[in-house]
């Protein structure tokens, strides 16, 4: 059986023992680096394991300017040692190495930072065209490809592979559709054919004589103006030849057409749909050929090569879904194969999604994982009930058995595979259905308990007492509430795909996405006039590219008539009735089919059962989320081999904590979600989002069974009210902050302050106010400016927002109010600088603000995030709470404004100097520290993991490979170019030229002290750029630390008040916790806790109240003339009124929320 597959065959010096390639695709294993990982050499060693012969690595870039990240590099000697332990890894195996080398053209512009070089001239938008590369470029990749080849031969492949198709660069010089050149290389297929020509010469001239080349190229170019024929094809292929090439791998596709559903084809084309063209090629030319396209099963392959078709046959993505397909061929378990079915969910549109880290697989999510999803039998058989018999409880099922558990599959129905086959009755789906009930008999063979006609009801977990309840009981179709959908002649798509519904005549489908356009299709089949209702602009929007081609391509055909942006209004015997460009519509019928999504069946009485017998409860698939098939399969198989671990068991007998998320689509408020996302089985989240476009969009990047979006304002205390409502943690991480905080100041102060107080309230309105736990996010700005030589700070220095600050102000106002909550689980941690920053900072003014000088201790973005995700684990003691925390990412991270400047342009040989004058930057007024106290934070939750010189080392990285790229580099403003543009921006409202200008004299004060002051600071060959020492050095708090706060008595309080300039009224203290009586030197009597005065650094809340007045404060109070006298001196006793008042407003929305 299939003697042709296994045929051995040699090729120059290389023997492979059969003739199937593990082809050289995409799988973005070698992450943000070009390196090989153990994430690739583990992808590779499992299929030389499961009887691959020749395995050709992906994609390498052969120059180094143009080389992406994400892709493996060939390009210098550094990535010889990685590709060599790759090699190896595969010989050891059994197998043999190729790699593939690649020059990507347009392709590599998913990393912006790598060149992007063009056959020809290339229009990219107005104005803007790509120029083609130079005779002299050409040259210079001729040469690389010849050093890859080198490299190639060093680290020890057998064989390599040149690409010359798919828009790549060879490819856009060879076809006359892209090349547009009138020099030698362009013109006749002689002269497009000059640089691949001169490539494989050099990469001949560089490798041993018994080392193959091969040659990816396509059979001829679909769908693209004058592009490559086959005769043309076949003609270089010769010319090929001459050169050194020895085998063909005759492709076909192009990614600027819809050609592109050819490169990696989906379940829509037929099986070997290629194989006639690179059998001409081969009889024309007299070659090796490799066959390639979705030959995804034996049969089909052994057919091809036994009538001398093609000799040898690329089956890769039959290898992504079982990656023993090899093997199993060979011993003759063909019954046992898990076929790959087309749908390209994993690997195609894995590998374009720049969300997806890399590639995987629907039908074996194990790709990319191999070692952690590596089947290990237990030797503690669980039992597990799984509801549900669609594709998800299959998979589980069977993997659980692979195992040596014993699970238990109920289905409802009197048949298997659920939704997925389903899908499989609709046109040129047929894979599918064969692969669902091929899964179902594959769970029989192995033993599976399998109920049909039965569903598990709590009883049943009660007869039963499983260990774990698997819940894949699926979805259902989604009726919307629209007049008429309970019509006798509207019925919804999945009745129509199974057959229990024929409609015949007009029908009109509600709904343009995948299964709106596949019942489409299936209707017009059927002999049906379709028309198709879309409300959004396109129609297939929720399908990866090359499905999308092919499904329009038969849409039109079929005489399918889809309507886009209409929303459908209500549903009348015999039309459809709906909105279109502000004007009614109607679409006559004889029937309508509602095909606009599903929803999740109700589990809850699923949960209650398994809760009742103390067993995990696990929900996966469209159970919990409908959505694709790839979902349910990989949720399936984690569930299968985690659940029995001790801490997932433990985590999935009790009900998820529900998380509620401020901000959630800020940097931070992102990193938080994404965190607690990761760690499904704990925490269900609850992100409060303004229902803006771009948040919309935003939010359907994470979609998923963990995460409810509450659309709303933050500002509006019923909408928080629902949120906090049933949540076990709050973080509110949202604010306005700069720009929009500095345009909208009086806004910022109502959002800021009122959010807060609502989170407050409605905490207290839950009925165990005690079990909420609120992480509220404050911010450095709370305490100021402070510049050498009080640059180093800790929670319980004075809180002191800068002058014009009404952001500060806000958090300051925010964080009294959580001090003195009266909640038993709250805590406020002051973020610093956050980096990355948010977009659009450097267009404001507030770019003048920042001294040179100015410090920060900066936190990642993804540090930032561990740390909030953290704090809401069961393991953090109960003494975190009630508490102000500094968090940053440690002492690495301590730059002053130029060096950051520094980090960020020194690649373009730019820095601050040539930036700014040195009399226009502000002397004092930001904010900004080193913390002496930050570490206490991580202490706790353990969120630092990132070595900052590996992270500004990133930075620098990023930036040197921006400015190596000449495109980029030419794009580029120069130094003087962007000072000018900062000079434009320092003129508009709060920028320092404004400020004189304009005349401002409070501003002028403020961040200058005075026009005079500003007049005397140097010019840049004076002014001393410098780091800030990093001596720790600590301000007095006016109390005997050592103590603790909790044991101050109320003499050492009084004298802590003494230090302030006022005094502790109290006759008592009940604890630190409970506001006590206080007076200010100015005679403002307040009541404020031990903890936000001493702790918190927070003073005289009426102090604040309507004008900044820091210089007569400091005269009387010492505790704030430590953080005014050393910058400011004595004499800077200026009073500026606020426009808006922090204090009033706080008063205000406390009486309106009864507070």
């Amino acid at each position: 059986m299939y003697e042709k597959l296994f045929a051995p065959i040699k090729i120059r010096g290389m023997e492979l023992k059969s003739r199937i390639v593990l082809p050289a695709m995409g799988t973005k294993f070698s992450g943000k680096t070009s390196f090989v990982t153990d994430q690739l050499i583990d992808y590779h060693v499992a299929r030389v394991k499961g009887g691959s012969t020749l395995n050709i690595v992906e994609v390498s870039s052969v120059h180094t300017p143009s080389a992406p990240r994400g892709f493996l590099s060939i390009s210098e000697d550094e990535y010889i040692p990685g590709l060599k332990r790759l090699a190896d890894a595969i010989h050891e195996a059994g197998g043999k190495a190729g790699i593939q080398l690649w020059q990507g053209s347009i392709c590599v512009g998913m990393d912006q930072t790598a060149q992007i070089l063009v056959a020809s001239d290339m229009p990219v938008g107005p104005g803007m065209t790509l120029p083609g590369i130079s005779r002299e470029q050409i040259q210079e990749i001729v040469h690389c490809y010849g050093e890859a080849a080198r490299r190639a031969a060093e680290a020890g492949f057998d064989c390599i592979e040149f690409h010359c198709a798919h828009n790549y660069l060879p490819h856009s010089f060879l076809s006359g559709g892209i090349n547009h050149r009138t020099d030698e290389y362009g013109g006749s297929l002689e002269n497009r054919a000059r640089f691949p020509l001169e490539a494989i010469r050099a990469m001949r001239a560089k490798l041993p004589e018994e080392m193959p080349i091969f040659m990816r190229v396509d059979a001829q170019d679909d769908y693209l103006e004058g592009g490559l024929t086959i005769e043309e094809v076949i003609e270089f292929c010769k010319m090929a030849k001459e050169a050194g090439v020895d085998v063909l791998d005759v492709s076909r596709g192009n990614v600027i057409s819809a050609g592109n559903k050819y490169e990696v084809p989906p379940i829509d084309l037929p099986r070997g749909f290629n194989i006639e063209n690179a059998a001409r090629i081969r009889k024309e030319t007299g070659m090796l050929t490799i066959g390639v396209g979705r030959l995804n099963e034996p049969g089909i392959a052994e057919r091809v090569l036994e009538e001398g078709q093609v000799d040898l046959v690329v089956m890769g993505r039959a290898q992504l879904a079982d990656p023993e397909f090899v093997n199993k061929v060979r011993e003759g378990k063909t019954e046992d194969i898990d076929y790959c079915v087309g749908c390209d969910q994993g690997c195609l549109d894995g590998f374009a999604d720049t969300d997806c880290p890399h590639i995987t697989c629907l039908r074996n999510p194990a790709v990319g994982r191999e070692k952690e999803c590596a089947i290990v039998k237990t030797d503690q058989p669980e039992t597990v009930l799984i509801a549900g018999g669609g594709i998800a409880g299959l998979e589980a099922a069977v993997i659980l058995k692979q195992r040596g558990h014993q699970p238990i599959l109920c289905e409802s129905s009197d048949r298997l595979g659920g939704q997925f086959l389903t899908a499989g009755m609709a046109p040129r789906k047929a894979e599918m259905k064969q692969a669902v009930e091929a899964m179902g008999e594959k769970a029989r063979r192995l033993g599976v308990d399998i109920r049909l006609n039965t569903t598990v009801t709590k009883e049943l977990i009660e007869d039963i007492r499983p260990h774990t309840v698997f819940n894949a009981i699926g979805a259902v179709p989604l009726i919307p509430r629209i007049p008429g959908a309970d019509k006798a002649f509207v019925s919804n798509s999945h009745d129509v795909l199974n057959g229990k519904i024929t409609p015949e005549g007009n029908v009109v489908v509600i709904g343009g996405g995948l299964v709106g356009m596949e019942v489409s299709e299936y209707l017009a089949e059927k002999g049906c006039k379709v028309t198709t209702l879309e409300m959004l602009k396109e129609i297939c929007i929720d399908m990866g590219s090359a499905r999308k081609s092919c499904v329009l391509e038969s849409v039109y055909a079929a005489g399918i008539v889809p309507v886009t942006e209409v929303t459908v209004t209500a549903i009348e015997d015999g039309k459809v009735i709906g909105q279109k460009d502000g004007e009614k519509v109607e679409y006559p019928c004889d029937h309508a089919v509602l095909a606009i999504g599903s929803r999740s069946r109700d589990g809850s009485d699923l949960e209650s059962g398994a809760r009742s017998v103390g067993a995990g409860y696990m929900v996966i698939g469209d159970a919990g989320m409908a959505r694709r098939a790839l979902n349910a399969t990989r949720e399936a198989m984690d569930a299968a081999l985690t659940f029995d671990d001790p801490q997932v068991h433990a985590d999935v007998t009790k009900p998820k904590k529900v998380v509620l998320v401020t901000g959630a689509t800020g940097i931070m408020g992102q990193e938080t979600m994404k965190q607690l996302l990761s760690r499904s089985n704990r925490f269900q989240v609850r992100a409060l989002a303004r229902p803006s476009e771009k948040n919309k969009a935003l939010m359907k990047k994470y979609a998923c069974p963990s995460l409810e979006v509450l659309w709303g304002d933050m500002a509006d205390y019923d909408t928080v009210k629902r949120g906090v409502d049933g949540a076990d943690y709050v973080l509110h991480i949202g604010a306005m902050v700069s720009p929009a905080a500095d345009q909208y100041p009086e806004k910022t102060l109502y959002t800021n302050i009122g959010s807060t107080l609502n989170i407050i309230k409605a905490i207290k309105e839950q009925p165990d106010p005690d079990k909420v736990h609120f992480a509220y996010v404050g911010t450095v700005a709370m305490t100021g400016g402070r510049t050498d030589p009080i640059h180093w700070g800790r929670v319980g220095d004075p809180i002191n927002p800068s002058i014009f600050d009404y952001y500060a102000l806000s958090k300051v106002y925010s964080e009294m109010a959580v001090f003195e909550s009266g909640l038993k689980h709250w805590v406020s941690i002051r973020q610093t600088g956050q980096h990355p920053s948010a977009e659009g900072a450097g267009e404001e003014p507030i770019i003048f603000h920042q001294p040179p000088n100015n410090v920060l201790e900066w936190s990642t973005s993804i540090e930032s995030g561990i740390c909030m995700a953290n704090l809401c684990e069961d393991w953090v003691p109960e003494s975190f709470w009630r508490k102000g925390y500094n968090l940053s990412s440690g002492a690495g991270y301590r730059t002053a404004t130029w060096e950051l400047m520094d980090i960020n342009l020194s690649a373009f040989g730019i820095t601050l100097k040539d930036l700014f004058d040195s009399n226009m930057m502000a002397q004092y007024n930001f904010h900004g520290h080193y913390f002496s106290d930050a570490d206490q934070l991580d202490e706790i939750l353990h969120f630092r993991c990132i070595p900052a010189e590996q992270y500004w080392g990133g930075v620098r990285d990023e930036m040197r490979r921006m400015a190596s790229n000449p495109m980029i580099a030419a794009m580029f403003p120069t130094a003087e170019q962007m000072k000018a543009h900062n000079i434009e921006i320092g003129h508009k409202r709060m920028g320092t030229y404004w400020m004189f200008e304009n005349n401002e004299e409070n501003w002028i004060r403020a961040f200058f002290g005075s026009r005079e002051k500003q007049q005397q600071i140097k010019g840049w060959d004076e002014y001393e750029l410098y780091h800030p020492s990093e001596e720790v050095t600590y301000l007095n708090h006016g109390y005997d630390e050592e103590k603790g706060i909790e044991n101050l008595t109320l003499e050492d309080l009084k004298k802590a008040a003494e230090y302030r300039g006022g005094e502790c009224l109290a006759e008592s203290v009940p604890d630190i916790y409970t506001p006590i009586r206080w007076k200010c030197a100015d005679g403002h009597e307040f009541m404020m806790s031990v903890n936000a005065v001493l702790q918190g650094g927070h003073w005289c809340p009426q102090c604040l109240a309507h004008e900044w007045r820091y210089g007569e404060i400091a005269k009387k109070n010492p505790f704030y003339a430590q953080v005014w006298f050393p910058i400011h001196g004595e004499n800077d006793d200026y009073v500026i009124p606020m426009e808006f008042s922090g204090y009033e407003i706080s008063k205000e929305l406390k009486e309106k929320l009864g507070l």
